[in-house]
């Protein structure tokens, strides 16, 4: 017995087949989703795909903005300055960076929990080594500086600003 023989017909539009496919990994924001469309199809096709998308609200600058934040802060912890690095990287605007980044007092908490869970690995070290490397970390994961000195010093029990001034 013979089996039927398929026909297979390719999709309408292969950059909107494309573009769904890949929001369908991760979220993306407009200009990653444009980028990586434009390495396969050309301008026309990009854009109209786009724009699909962007008509069935699969893409939204701001929504992906929040749940970036929201993803970094569980996963990676960081400040604000390095969040607004990342997310102007990937092509997200001002106006939604903005409202996305994280308040005050909750990039405090954020700082604070980080060197807490690094000071237990620190413990053996002298207390100038210590306080360095809690500072470099807090500063590589974009805390500013003012906050960083604040956090190091609570968990040093130390006053930063009368010693090294």
């Amino acid at each position: 017995m013979k089996k039927p023989e398929k026909t297979q017909q390719p999709p309408k539009n292969d950059a909107k087949v494309y573009a769904l496919r890949l929001l369908t990994v991760r979220d993306r924001s407009k200009q990653e989703l444009r980028e990586r469309l434009e390495q396969r199809f050309s301008a026309e096709e990009a854009a109209e795909a786009l724009q699909y998308t962007e008509d069935l609200g699969y893409v939204d600058d701001q929504r992906f903005a929040m749940n970036y934040v929201q993803y970094r802060n569980r996963t990676r912890p960081s400040g604000n300055y390095l969040l607004r690095f990342e997310l102007r990287s990937k092509g997200v605007g001002d106006h939604y960076i903005d409202q996305a980044l994280n308040p005050p007092d909750m990039e405090y908490e954020l700082a604070l929990a980080v060197a807490k869970q690094r000071m237990a690995s620190l413990e053996r070290l002298e207390p100038i080594v210590r306080l360095r490397r809690l500072y470099g970390l807090l500063e590589r994961r974009g805390f500013p500086s003012g906050l960083t000195r604040r956090v190091v010093g609570e968990l040093l029990d130390r006053d930063l600003e009368n010693e090294y001034n």
